[in-house]
C-alpha cells in the first residue's frame, strides 16, 4: 500500500516538484489482516523496488 505525495515548491528563478512515496506497513500480523497493510520487510522490499525504477528511469 503506497501513497504519493507531491510538492511544489517555488524558488527564485526555478519550481522544484517533490514525489515523495509512503509505503505503509504494520508489524502486528491481526492488525495486518484488517487494515489491508503488509509486513516490515515487503515494506522494504517494496521502497527498494522504488527506488531502483527512481533511478532507472
Amino acid at each position: 500500500m503506497a501513497k504519493k505525495v507531491v510538492r511544489v515548491i517555488p524558488h527564485e528563478e526555478s519550481i522544484e516538484v517533490r514525489v515523495s512515496t509512503y509505503v505503509y506497513f504494520d508489524d502486528n500480523p491481526g492488525r495486518r489482516s484488517i487494515n489491508g497493510r503488509v509486513s516490515r520487510d515487503e515494506a522494504v522490499a517494496e521502497a527498494k523496488r522504488i527506488a531502483r525504477e527512481a533511478r532507472d528511469g
